[in-house]
């Protein structure tokens, strides 16, 4: 009598798609696994996300141009040779007389080495500036893996917070099939009239609604938690059970948190690499205006019968200055110095956002303590309430409607409770990233897990 059912279940399992069995391997193992811990999503955030990614390959393409500019205080080395076919060979007339002076076919090698011995500061000056490039992009790279981190955070924390509003939407149903299953008693039994049932009806309708609702949401989260730890928008990861780190102790002054983020903020960093960047570009191009002094050595080799000094050694020492660009040198030191004072005016522009965001991350976590507070007060008045409806509707002292609003009255208290904690754990996070800490909240709790 089993045999059927067992066919069935057979069927079933060879029909799903690979990444829902049990026990799937491969590439996409990590799709079938179920659950992932808050410390493992950011670490698999901080290193397969496609950002994080981008900004180490911004580090290494700017910490090659250091390497190019550095090229100029070393000697350059050229080879090169060329092949004369003629179809008649060079000659010259002497005394009346035609005289061949070279072979109709010739070929030559020539290697030359050459060093520039001062150039007052244009070479110093262009490495500076390739070293303040990359300066920014390590600065720039920190702030991606702290945004990077601050976002799989959000992510994870939005993925348990849908998880808990499908709790209560499910308590919410519950809660509502129970009513309706006592309305119908006492109709059957004529103490209540058919619209108590029919209202019963409608809440359970709501409820199941409401939890459709928060399982569709509850899916989304799990896949932007995927996508923000570097998988495909397709992937879903539940967040695992259980407690998770969360900053704890009271909030800093606010002035305080002004003073940290102003000494630990990595976008400010990278802006003052970015100011030392644009002068050294400034000092760059007022080395235009001074002369450059090189020497050079070479050897040359022809194939000429008729030369008696094929292989000849050379030694040159000179200098160039440019005399006139069409005023292309005054106008690259003007921009330059234009782009210094914008560079400066960034930052400062720079340092009011920040100082604005360090208060609004302040408010946040402020108001949502205070929300948490109200909200469990809340939650137990709703539960008494909902306590006290259903006793009197059983006694027959309350209509339905004080049973239903009792009944949403405590799905809102729950919700709001629900919101608020993780509210607060968010805004907590958020705090810690506006100072500029949260790498250092996280790189012991993500050290530990490996």
């Amino acid at each position: 009598m089993r045999r059927p059912g067992i066919v069935l279940q057979l069927v079933l399992l060879l029909l799903l798609p690979l990444p829902f069995r049990a026990g799937a391997q491969g590439p996409d193992a990590v799709a079938a696994s179920p659950t992932v811990t808050f410390e493992d999503a950011v670490r698999i955030a901080l290193s397969d996300g496609h950002d994080v990614r981008l900004a180490a390959q911004d580090v290494r393409i700017t910490a090659e141009g250091k390497t190019v500019a550095s090229a100029r205080w070393f000697p350059r080395l050229d080879a090169g040779g060329d092949y004369v076919a003629l179809s008649e060979p060079p000659g010259a007339i002497f005394q009346g007389t035609p005289v061949q002076t070279a072979d109709k076919n010739i070929w030559r090698a020539r290697l030359t080495a050459e060093q520039t011995i001062y150039d007052f500061g244009r070479t110093r000056s262009r490495v500076d500036q390739a070293g303040a490039l990359t300066d920014i992009a390590e600065r720039l790279e920190g702030v991606t893996r702290e945004r990077q981190a601050l976002d799989v955070i959000s992510a994870f924390l939005d993925a348990r917070r849908a998880d808990a509003l499908r709790e209560v939407a499910g308590e919410s149903l519950a809660t509502a099939i129970d009513h309706r299953r006592l309305a119908r008693d006492r109709f059957d039994v004529g103490t209540v009239a058919r619209n108590d049932v029919l209202a019963a009806d409608v809440q359970v309708a709501n409820a199941e609604a409401a939890l459709i609702t928060a399982e569709v949401r509850m899916e989304i989260s799990r896949s932007r938690l995927a996508l923000r730890m570097g998988y495909r928008g397709d992937r879903s990861v539940a967040p695992a059970p259980g407690p998770y780190p969360v900053p704890a102790g009271g909030v800093p002054p606010l002035s305080e948190s002004l003073r940290a983020a102003f000494g630990k903020r990595g976008e400010l960093r990278a802006q003052d690499a970015s100011i030392r960047e644009g002068e050294a570009a400034a000092d760059t191009a007022r080395t235009g205006f001074a002369p450059t002094f090189f020497g050079q050595g070479g050897y040359s080799y022809e194939a000429n019968d008729l030369n008696p000094h094929r292989s000849v050694f050379s030694i040159l020492l000179g200098g160039k200055v440019n005399l006139f660009s069409g005023f292309a040198d005054e106008a690259s030191l003007r921009r330059a110095r234009l782009s210094v004072d914008r560079r400066k005016e960034t930052l400062g522009k720079l340092r009011d956002e920040i100082a604005l965001e360090v208060k609004s991350a302040y408010l946040f976590v402020t108001e949502a303590d205070k929300r948490k507070a109200v909200a469990e007060a809340a939650v137990v008045s709703a539960d008494e309430n909902l306590r006290i409806q259903e006793e009197r509707y059983k006694e027959g002292m309350a209509i339905s409607t004080e049973v239903l609003d009792a009944q949403t009255l405590r799905t809102r208290a729950k919700t709001d409770r629900q919101n608020a904690i993780y509210d607060l754990a968010e805004a907590r996070y958020r705090l810690l990233a506006a100072r500029g800490e949260l790498l250092e909240f996280l790189a012991p709790r993500i050290a530990a897990g490996r």
